[in-house]
């Protein structure tokens, strides 16, 4: 699966024109209550499953939420907008893990190629986690990451600020750790990710221009 990056990056001024200190939100629903990202997956197993679930805690009354509840460890899918294309970012990603015997994953994937080549930062509630991978040629690898908790059944902010080589992570107002990875500096879009059998809730997912 490839991205049509040419649309995206003829479209993404018309959807982010706005001032460059602006905030703005990439959508994961509609108003009325459907997807508003495109469903894929990196690795094996069933096909993605997402879907818009009615909640308060929701922009609109609405969160967004894989349900095929497969075990496979590797089976890692996403929704991803691909009118969002930016390289350098400070991103908060809202999540709620709920459920998961493998995994409890919140992740949101960014400066995506291709569904086997981005960057993603992701928190794990089973093994009280959160660490950046980059992902390539469909191959997880650590580029840094901390123990910490991550409690079930609670909404959490996931923020990650990317500025070229350099990345640094937060979990609910906390900075975690930083690091830093050259092998993929090209803009390309972001969205939700998530990981096995994981049942987490996404909400907002709020995009900064990251300050220099």
């Amino acid at each position: 699966m490839r991205f049509p990056f040419l649309a995206s990056i003829l479209l993404a001024p018309l959807l982010f024109a706005a001032p460059a200190s602006a905030q703005f939100l990439v959508p994961f629903s509609t108003p009325d209550g459907r997807i508003a990202c495109t469903q894929g997956m990196t690795g094996i197993g069933r096909p993605a499953a997402w879907q818009v679930q009615a909640d308060p805690d929701g922009p609109s009354g609405w969160v967004l939420a894989e349900t095929a509840a497969d075990p496979t460890d590797s089976r890692l899918p996403f929704c991803i907008n691909e009118q969002a294309v930016l390289r350098d970012l400070d991103a908060t990603l809202r999540f709620k893990p709920v459920s998961g015997i493998r995994a409890r994953v919140g992740g949101f994937m960014f400066r995506a190629q291709s569904a086997n080549d981005y960057y993603v930062v992701r928190a794990d509630a089973l093994d009280n986690s959160v660490r950046l991978y980059r992902m390539e040629k469909g191959k997880r690898r650590q580029v840094g990451g901390k123990q910490v908790p991550v409690e079930s059944g609670v909404w959490h902010s996931l923020r990650v600020i990317a500025m070229n080589d350099r990345f640094e992570v937060f979990l609910d107002g906390t900075s975690l750790f930083s690091a830093t990875d050259r092998t993929l500096i090209q803009p390309g879009p972001m969205g939700a990710w998530s990981q096995a059998d994981s049942l987490t809730l996404y909400g907002s997912l709020l995009v900064n221009p990251p300050a220099r």
